[in-house]
């Protein structure tokens, strides 16, 4: 799987390389340099995530739509490399809702701003690299959320963008490692992989960020 995933990437990131972005002055077309480094996702994020993420879901190119939209969403269990009763089972619905922005992107690469509705704050991720083509991204980045153990994780999140949100959204993520030197016993395993989808196939645009939302620490 990591090969097919690979060879895609390679392909699209040739196509980058031959071709220069234009810029133009008056009547004249000013060639321009403008390299961004962004790592290849199968080096980036696990290649075990990645297959249980599934690759149908992972959208290559160049070229992402910009993604300048909020957006909420309803996660349904979609995998997990857990057994239960260790973890909920597939298709159970998450009673929690999440809040999404892609903000300040250029080209492939931008913020994202996110919060669930058991926070109080949202919590900012700069930068996440983006991929994709015509209306379909992918977004993939590493955090390190402020919850039990302080975990690191890897991340994937895609969808289609439409006028009423981002279709098809899927978000998925691997705990790599915690942080504290005493894990407590009630978290996750190292190593855990969850994805989600959209309950109903469409995570909704909706107005919900503001400055009052800033953690005060980090104004």
């Amino acid at each position: 799987m990591k090969h097919v995933f690979l060879k895609r990437f390679v392909w699209v990131a040739m196509a980058v390389l031959a071709l220069p972005s234009c810029l133009k002055e008056g009547d004249k077309t000013i060639l321009v340099n403008d390299p961004q480094d962004i790592p290849f996702i199968t080096e980036y994020l696990p290649e075990d995530l990645l297959n249980m993420f599934g690759e149908e879901h992972v959208y290559f190119g160049d070229q992402p739509p910009v993604v300048d939209m909020e957006f909420k969403s309803m996660h349904e269990y979609a995998a997990t490399n857990l057994q239960p009763p260790f973890a909920p089972q597939v298709g159970q619905l998450s009673p929690i809702t999440h809040y999404h922005k892609i903000n300040q992107q250029y080209l492939q690469i931008a913020d994202y701003i996110s919060m669930s509705s058991e926070e109080t704050y949202c919590k900012m991720i700069t930068p996440v690299y983006l991929t994709g083509h015509g209306n379909d991204f992918t977004v993939y980045y590493h955090e390190a959320p402020q919850t039990e153990g302080h975990p690191e994780h890897a991340v994937v999140l895609s969808g289609t963008l439409t006028n009423r949100g981002v279709k098809d959204l899927r978000y998925g993520y691997k705990i790599m490692k915690y942080n504290d030197s005493i894990v407590p016993p009630t978290v996750y395993p190292v190593n855990t992989i969850f994805v989600f989808k959209d309950h109903d196939g469409m995570a909704e645009s909706c107005t919900w960020y503001n400055d009052s939302l800033i953690d005060p620490q980090n104004r």
